[in-house]
């Protein structure tokens, strides 16, 4: 076998363990990213650092303490000792220091370090009144000497004597009342030892601590994470069970944390509004259907009572028909949102166009049709839009006015202030009652001008839809005579 054939056949071997392991390690990233997207997982971690960083805060405190501060902490131990062993001292009858009774558990300490440890009675001019006395157990010579000694109140007093570096910590005697202090005064070798044996343990016993406690409150904490969000579950197992046919059900906050309440009331505005959007579709349809249907009834009865014989009137009523569908399309895309291209356009060439489009069906009704502007028109205002659906929006209402316009009429068609756009007619009007419904999907007036049939009832719906999607509105005035529909943009 030649070595080109083995490399191939070794190759061919490590390609599936490649790609084995990349879809690994594919898996592990998607595993840790679904890990971190966990809320519990979240504020598992967040504690976990809280308690890293508060044990890091606390050595560091331990260390400024021990390590910066030790010659504080040594000096308030040994102040500390000095007025224990103070308030045992006994007096004779004259109200001099006699005795000194220690437990054993400090007694030993200045038995056992007379080199290192020792303690004295001075009056107030700093001369020994009373020393230990040396003992078989303390031969060696004692720590203070025996001159005068400075008394010092605030800090511990340091001392040279011979090579050896003492500190030595006065108190008051409060029994003597002033008469009597007591020196209580230790080497630097003692003092070292004691910051040794204070200071080395500490770090064992703060990682021992927080060994045994993090294990003991991250388990607490899993409890109440389980709690805490036990709400969140039963929320979602409900939101669940709602699907098109119980539109209805609300989500309840009675038992969610206060923080969360916003989030389900938004939630269920939600669902309020996907419910009224799913009543008014299946109303729509209803409504479409029934439209749709009586046509198609007309034609087929026409059909089979006269055959094909009425061929106009069967045409005429395909074009109604035609016209309702085109008319469901318009209000269909009207509704999306993401149908429209937003672009600045220039209105009055919009309302132009619109109104030429329909010129030939003003011309056969004798009406017509009017372009006026209430203010001084130095330059054509710019709105912002969809120009497909302004044109329509524009082309409904002139084509709703021309159609309610008696012969020899007017449409009057006006750019009010450059944020408003009118369309009048000078028709019979609206009646008071009939304003609020004209918007309404598949509602018709009383008719046309000519008393020809009124359309699909859509027109009016779609040109509501259009502007709503621009963050536009419309106004109905009755003109008397006739009625203006004004379209108003915010002002810009």
């Amino acid at each position: 076998m030649s070595p080109c054939t083995a490399c191939g056949k070794n190759w061919k071997r490590l390609i599936p363990d490649y790609a084995s392991s990349i879809r690994g390690d594919s898996a592990m990233r998607l595993w840790i990213s679904d890990i971190l997207r966990s809320l519990r997982m979240r504020l598992m971690l967040t504690f976990l650092a809280g308690m890293v960083l508060t044990a890091g805060l606390f050595v560091f405190i331990l260390a400024m303490v021990f390590y910066w501060q030790f010659d504080l902490v040594t000096y308030n131990g040994m102040k500390h000792n000095a007025a224990s062993v103070a308030a045992r001292m006994q007096f004779d009858a004259q109200g001099k220091p006699q005795e000194i009774k220690l437990p054993k558990d400090v007694r030993w300490l200045y038995d056992q370090l007379p080199g290192d440890v020792e303690f004295r009675v001075v009056d107030r001019f700093g001369a020994p009144v009373m020393m230990p006395s040396k003992t078989p157990q303390s031969p060696v010579q004692r720590l203070l000497p025996a001159s005068h000694v400075p008394l010092r109140f605030d800090a511990a007093l340091q001392l040279q004597i011979g090579e050896r570096s003492i500190e030595v910590v006065t108190v008051p005697i409060l029994q003597s009342h002033g008469a009597y202090y007591l020196q209580v005064a230790a080497s630097d070798r003692a003092l070292q030892f004691v910051g040794l044996s204070l200071t080395h343990p500490v770090p064992n016993y703060i990682f021992g601590i927080i060994l045994i406690s993090m294990p003991v409150v991250g388990g607490l904490m899993l409890v109440a994470l389980f709690r805490l969000l036990r709400p969140l579950r039963v929320l979602s197992a409900e939101a669940a069970r709602i699907d098109p046919r119980n539109l209805s059900a609300r989500l309840s906050t009675k038992t969610v944390p206060s923080e969360l309440s916003p989030l389900i009331d938004s939630f269920n505005l939600a669902l309020a509004r996907l419910e009224q959007g799913f009543r008014e579709q299946q109303e729509f349809l209803g409504a479409a259907a029934h439209e749709l249907k009586t046509p198609l009834a007309l034609m087929r009865g026409q059909i089979e009572v006269e055959g094909i014989a009425d061929r106009a009137t069967l045409l005429a009523d395909i074009d109604v028909m035609t016209r309702q569908v085109q008319q469901l399309l318009h209000l269909a895309e009207a509704s999306e949102l993401r149908n429209y291209r937003i672009e600045p356009i220039n209105v009055r060439h919009m309302l132009a166009d619109a109104a030429a489009f329909l010129l030939r069906m003003a011309e056969r009704r004798q009406v017509h049709i009017h372009f006026s502007h209430s203010f001084e028109l130095t330059e054509s205002p710019l709105w912002v839009g969809d120009q497909g659906a302004m044109f329509t929006l524009f082309k409904n209402l002139i084509e709703n006015a021309v159609q309610h316009s008696p012969e020899h009429s007017m449409v009057e068609l006006k750019i009010e202030d450059g944020n408003a756009v009118s369309v009048r007619d000078y028709g019979c009007g609206i009646a008071a009652e009939d304003i609020p419904r004209v918007f309404e999907r598949f509602w018709r007036g009383p008719g046309r001008a000519d008393g020809q049939p009124v359309g699909a009832g859509l027109g009016m719906s779609i040109c509501k839809e259009i502007a709503a999607a621009h963050g536009w509105r419309i106004e109905i005035e009755d003109a008397k005579p006739g009625t203006i529909f004004r379209v108003v943009r915010q002002s810009v």
